[in-house]
């Protein structure tokens, strides 16, 4: 597999995890970043996820469920990027 390849499946991947959580996922960034997000939740606990580096970042006051499920979803993807080390 290429690179891009390997970016582009670990990405699939993390979207089907992050819809499992209850996420749905919304793309109005530049294309480096995605928008997770709870349609029933306040905006405030949306989780960002960057593609290339494969991060999550909330905002600070988000609340604690939406930190654990950003970290969840970090390690999920840290966990896709082993398998193809």
């Amino acid at each position: 597999m290429t690179k891009k390849e390997i970016k582009s499946a670990i990405n699939k991947a993390v979207y089907q995890y992050a819809e499992s959580l209850g996420y749905q996922m919304e793309d109005v960034n530049d294309g480096s970043c995605v928008t997770f997000y709870k349609p029933e939740v306040s905006g405030k606990n949306a989780i960002d996820y960057h593609r290339s580096c494969h991060e999550t970042y909330v905002l600070d006051w988000a609340d604690d469920e939406a930190k654990a499920d950003a970290n969840a979803i970090e390690s999920y993807a840290k966990e896709q990027i082993s398998k193809y080390k």
